[in-house]
């Protein structure tokens, strides 16, 4: 009996054990898959603390133009020829002093509108921030209006066929009692 109860306790460390690498295997299948490799793999670009603030703010703003279609912070390749030599270049910058909106617009002439993940928010950039508003706006003030006519005319329909039935029945009392009358 305590030669079973050995083997079933191995076994169940076994099982135990196996489920956890799965698990395990399952959640860096998942990285992999989604592209969020990058949330396991060491950065090949090191920088101090005092200056991480900035340069999470800033490499969040520039895409990383590889390919991938993420931001430099979050580009998926560990060896990525573009988002490497740009995080160092950052830090370069940050470190010599560089205001944010030097550093900014040193990228954007470098490489163009296309380097920011979001449009600035200025010139015929501003379009491209307020037409999607604009355009819920007017087709909801549109279909509101719409409706409003549907639900008049079948308001009128109604009316009108309300006072016939009324008409209608007030023609046929008049009618009886001049009947009568005479």
């Amino acid at each position: 009996m305590r030669g079973k109860r050995q083997e079933t306790n191995k076994s169940m460390q076994y099982a135990v054990c196996s489920r956890q690498w799965a698990v395990v295997g399952v959640f860096l299948f998942f990285l992999l898959v989604t592209g969020h490799w990058s949330l396991v793999t060491v950065s090949a670009v090191t920088i101090d603390e005092k200056y991480k603030p900035v340069f999470d703010e800033l490499s969040d703003k520039f895409m990383c133009l590889c390919g991938c279609g993420s931001t430099v912070k979050t580009c998926p390749h560990e060896d990525c020829g573009f988002a490497i030599p740009l995080k160092k270049e950052l830090i370069e910058k940050i470190q010599k002093g560089e205001t944010r909106e030097q550093i900014i617009s040193y990228f954007v002439g470098k490489h163009g509108q296309q380097i920011l993940s979001a449009p600035p928010k200025k010139g015929f950039n501003l379009t491209a921030w307020i037409t999607p508003f604009a355009a819920i706006i007017i087709v909801g003030l549109l279909m509101k209006k719409i409706m409003d006519k549907w639900t008049a005319r079948q308001k009128i329909e109604n009316r009108s066929q309300k006072t016939e039935e009324v008409e209608d029945k007030y023609k046929r009392l008049l009618k009886k009692e001049l009947e009568d009358f005479e």
